[in-house]
């Protein structure tokens, strides 16, 4: 088995749907590994099992979150390659067939690009900027530097592909959280491969939607992200990596939960190996550009 397609999915099954029609599940080589999250709506899902007999379905024991379902896939999975999909989104045409071309026999893991699309309009989204920055600096310029920024910030599981093996050896699994139960895995991972490329061209595509797990700005999910954030931190400290993941957005952004938890953010940031740009705090210009950005990606959650 050549590729290993992990897919975590809750009470989506026509946006699941349009996810499979965009693999070439009839492929002999690709399993594609379905892992509901014990979604209400059984009924729905034994539909689009009949539709789709060549996907292997599975489920978690309880609803427990996309870190948890993906977790099941990863033991399931007997690919040569791992590859991960948000249920809510698609592969774009010819993708598979630029893995095929692209991947090397000794690669750990390997970076593409994803494209982002409005899902209420089509219009372009800006969710998948910030990663394919990432990649594009260290294709053209793979020196340390780049290559820490790719792996400690590029933190989503799509438009890449991992050596099942390099995986396994490593022992790197998804936290079993709610909200940003992926940013561990991608870090670590990342930061332990050996053989590590990116390949500037785009195999996936996004979708920006309002209801979204990723749209969540409440104080809870806020908090939550934050915690992983620092606890991430502190587990790349104990492997010697002195750079931990950047506290600076989550500073400015806790502001917005007012002063308690603005307070008590900054105290457990300062308290944490996490990096703080101090120039950056206090920069009136990019603190501009912070909440421009901030903005932007505001008006396209209530979409």
């Amino acid at each position: 088995m050549r590729f290993s397609l992990i897919v975590p999915h809750y009470e989506d099954a026509d946006r699941l749907d349009r996810l499979l029609r965009s693999v070439p599940v009839a492929r002999d080589d690709i399993e594609v590994i379905v892992v509901d999250d014990c979604s209400p709506d059984q009924a729905a899902l034994d539909a689009l099992r009949v539709s789709w007999p060549g996907v292997r379905w599975c489920s978690t024991r309880e609803n427990a979150g996309a870190g948890v379902a993906r977790n099941v896939g990863l033991d399931a999975a007997r690919g040569r390659w791992l590859v991960f999909a948000d249920s809510d989104d698609e592969f774009l045409p010819g993708a598979f067939e630029t893995f095929d071309r692209t991947l090397r026999p000794d690669d750990d893991l390997v970076y593409f690009l994803a494209e982002a699309v409005q899902e209420a309009d089509g219009a372009p989204s800006v969710r998948s900027e910030w990663v394919n920055e990432r990649v594009i600096e260290y294709a053209h310029s793979p020196d340390e530097e780049a290559r820490q920024e790719l792996c400690l910030q590029h933190i989503v599981p799509w438009a890449k592909a991992y050596s099942r093996a390099f995986v396994e050896a490593n022992g790197v699994r998804f936290d079993p959280v709610r909200c940003g139960n992926d940013v561990a895995f991608n870090v670590l991972a990342a930061m332990r491969a050996g053989r590590l490329r990116t390949e500037v061209i785009p195999v996936y595509r996004v979708y920006r939607r309002s209801e979204s797990l990723t749209a969540d700005m409440s104080e809870a999910a806020f908090m939550e992200r934050f915690r992983i954030d620092r606890s991430l931190s502190q587990r790349l400290a104990a492997m010697g990596v002195r750079r931990g993941r950047s506290a600076t957005g989550q500073m400015l952004l806790s502001l917005r939960y007012g002063p308690g938890t603005a307070l008590r953010v900054w105290w457990l940031a300062i308290c944490s190996p996490m990096k703080i740009e101090w120039v950056r705090i206090f920069d009136v210009g990019r603190w501009r550009r912070f909440f421009v950005n901030q903005r932007r990606d505001a008006q396209e959650r209530i979409k």
